[in-house]
């Protein structure tokens, strides 16, 4: 890794994005994770305890390639040829518990904490710990809503009822049909209403084999 004595914090943090954004295009899911997990802590080390502006800066910036290099990791985007491996998932779960960390501890807002939020349920999805999905996906809806995001707030929905779909002893636990949420979502004025039917669809087919 770089030295990071021999850098200011501005230059190390921009020489470890692009070193992540590299592994992004590598395709290589288990090079990713450990590079975007050791570039995370070579910038924490970094950083004192009263996080000044350069510092906040630095960390804000490590919870966006965490969270990233996570995503790139989630089988849910596709349906996958073969099941999924579990260490990779496992890593990739950590990488985004601990961005979701960041957006609470820099205090970036709804928004990012109720997406950092399903990110980690939909790694617990791929686990098959459906509980645990279930219950990130609720959070996450929740403060959606709140944070007046109806269409996030129905997208993460979606992912409850396929929670409810696939596991069975969860299917009368109150949520509601997935083609239901679809059709909602289909009729409201939401720009990405198309990509978030398709995004839900592929899911379902991905993890209900």
């Amino acid at each position: 890794m770089t030295d990071a004595t021999d850098q200011s914090l501005r230059d190390l943090v921009t020489t470890l994005c692009a070193r992540v954004d590299q592994l992004r295009r590598a395709d290589d899911p288990e090079a990713l994770l450990a590079g975007a997990s050791a570039a995370a802590d070579e910038i924490e080390n970094r950083v004192g305890e009263r996080c000044n502006d350069e510092e906040r800066q630095a960390l804000t910036a490590v919870k966006r390639f965490t969270y990233n290099a996570a995503a790139d990791c989630w089988p849910g985007w596709s349906v996958p040829d073969k099941r999924p491996d579990a260490r990779i998932l496992l890593s990739a779960l950590e990488l985004a518990q601990r961005s979701a960390g960041l957006v609470k501890k820099l205090a970036l807002g709804p928004l990012q904490e109720a997406t950092a939020t399903w990110l980690c349920g939909a790694f617990e999805l791929a686990l098959g710990r459906y509980a645990d999905a279930s219950d990130a996906f609720v959070i996450a809806q929740r403060v959606y809503t709140a944070a007046n995001a109806p269409g996030l707030a129905l997208l993460t929905e979606g992912y409850i009822a396929i929670v409810a779909q696939i596991d069975g002893r969860r299917a009368n636990a109150g949520a509601s049909d997935l083609s239901q949420i679809v059709a909602q979502i289909a009729a409201g004025d939401f720009d990405d209403r198309a990509e978030w039917i398709e995004q839900l669809r592929t899911a379902l087919k991905s993890f209900a084999r």
